[in-house]
């Protein structure tokens, strides 16, 4: 009786040679998803309502945070006068004070456009 032959390999697939860490994969599926700017968003607008009056809060909304600018969209001409003018100093200290993880220097408001 003669030996048996193994048998030939079939369409293998090759073998791995770069592991990706599932952080990584986690990561861009969470950035391609949009789900940490929705966290982010979230985080913003919360700490925008803990340090300003709840009239502000109702004619105001943050919308991003870059390079430490966190940039305010208003609802109308008179409350962004009144912003900028009166309340822009105060409400910059409480966001440092309150909320230093989200390192903000400065706050740009803008009027809503219409359309």
């Amino acid at each position: 009786m003669q030996p048996r032959k193994p048998p030939e390999p079939r369409n293998l697939p090759p073998p791995i040679r770069e592991v990706t860490k599932l952080s990584d994969v986690l990561s861009k599926v969470i950035a391609m998803r949009g789900i940490g700017r929705i966290r982010g968003d979230r985080q913003l607008m919360d700490a925008w309502k803990s340090v300003v009056e709840p009239e502000v809060a109702a004619g105001s909304r943050p919308t991003t945070l870059r390079n430490g600018t966190l940039q305010v969209i208003v609802s109308s001409s008179a409350l962004l006068a009144e912003l900028v003018s009166y309340h822009k100093a105060k409400i910059l200290a409480r966001l440092k004070a309150e909320h230093p993880t989200l390192k903000i220097r400065e706050l740009k408001f803008k009027l809503q456009t219409r359309g």
